[in-house]
């Protein structure tokens, strides 16, 4: 049996995203061609509903079986209170499991966007303990959902936001013991020779929706298809980005500011010797992935400390503002309406402030904090118990 699968991050944000009809179109358009034949497609950034919809609607014919994962406040993705105008909080992204039959088997596809790395614009990575801890409860998330003697193919696929360097990457490897279906291809021969053979998926030089940054270089490869199975029954025959610009396009359109990436499996035949509990996910752990959560430890203590002293930062910040508040108010009587205007400002300003930072200093930062405890602990209490 083949499985044919793709992954793509559409960049469907309005108002921001550009042409995104058009490009949904031409993904349509792609879709439904008759020299293409997907089984499994995973998207991510479809904010908005009524794209999804309209997929679903122009698909169904070929594409029968769907679904939308709803979370956040307009659509799907990882939450923290932090920085929004960044998007990211109003989402609420993470991953989303759909368990399916084929053919007798029972695969479990996972869709994941983990939080941006927004490097290029900020000076250090202010979100690397965000997106460990996202990988770690990922992590967890797969481990729950894909015993070995329920599931006969897992597949991760989607944009990570991470490079296979990065230390996220590296444990979610070591840990799941998954494959990249990119590297562990049999026919690295083939591939979409409108994008070539490196494997960069996002942040590309040529794609004109990217705003070249100083860490930009030749692309990053952060869009995955990561796979295992049971007794090692599956191969992954090809496996490259595609769907880079649309063919005989008038206007240079290109389906996204990513790539797509493809991957063809062949998966073996079930027989008797495949028993219930084989290729488990290993209780101990090797030394590489033992140092690699020692220092996801160190990291999102970091990131602990750092949001420790945001905290304090917003306390001084409301003790200012109140100071701010309650002076340089004057006489309103003996004052002229331009001067009473500009105390009018000031004093709202002041109370929207104030009411802000004590929101972060009692809520926000809090909920942050606890959430990276939450999974440095789990880490600290997988070391201890491998």
């Amino acid at each position: 049996m083949q499985l044919r699968v793709l992954t793509l991050n559409i960049w469907g944000v309005h108002f921001i995203a550009k042409l995104i009809d058009q490009r949904i179109q031409a993904l349509v358009e792609h879709l439904t061609n008759l020299d293409v034949d997907y089984d499994i497609i995973g998207l991510q950034e479809v904010w908005s509903k009524s794209d999804y919809k309209y997929l679903c609607n122009q698909l169904k014919s070929i594409y029968p079986h769907s679904y939308y994962f709803l979370s956040g406040l307009i659509g799907s993705g990882c939450c923290f209170p932090h920085k929004i105008q960044h998007g990211d909080w109003f989402c609420g992204k993470l991953i989303g499991l759909c368990k399916i039959l084929v053919n007798g088997y029972v695969v479990n596809v996972y869709n994941t966007h983990l939080h941006a790395n927004y490097h290029h614009v900020i000076p250090k990575d202010i979100y690397l303990g965000h997106r460990i801890c996202q990988a770690y409860e990922l992590i967890q998330f797969i481990e729950s959902t894909s015993a070995a003697d329920t599931t006969d193919m897992t597949i991760l696929l989607g944009d990570l936001n991470l490079t296979s360097d990065d230390l996220g990457f590296k444990l979610i490897q070591g840990i799941l013991q998954l494959n990249d279906s990119f590297l562990q291809r049999i026919n690295k021969d083939v591939f979409d020779p409108t994008v070539g053979i490196n494997g960069k998926t996002c942040d590309l030089p040529d794609n004109p929706y990217v705003k070249p940054h100083p860490y930009q270089g030749e692309g990053q490869r952060i869009d995955y298809i990561l796979y295992k199975a049971r007794n090692d029954s599956v191969k992954c025959i090809e496996a490259y980005p595609t769907l880079h610009k649309v063919p005989n396009s008038p206007t240079g359109l290109y389906y996204s500011d990513h790539l797509a990436v493809y991957a063809l499996f062949e998966v073996e035949k079930k027989t008797s010797n495949q028993k219930p509990g084989d290729n488990q996910i290993q209780k101990s752990l090797d030394e590489e992935t033992r140092e690699n959560l020692r220092a996801a430890c160190i990291i999102v203590e970091e990131s602990i400390q750092r949001i420790q002293r945001h905290r304090l930062f917003c306390l001084l910040l409301v003790i200012f503002l109140i100071f701010v508040l309650f002076s340089f108010n004057g006489n309103p009587l003996s004052n002229g309406y331009l001067y009473l205007i500009l105390i009018f400002v000031k004093n709202l300003v002041s109370l929207i402030g104030i009411a802000f930072d004590v929101w972060l200093f009692a809520v926000g930062k809090p909920v942050e904090r606890n959430a990276l405890n939450a999974m440095q602990n789990s880490m600290y209490l997988r070391l201890n118990n491998s």
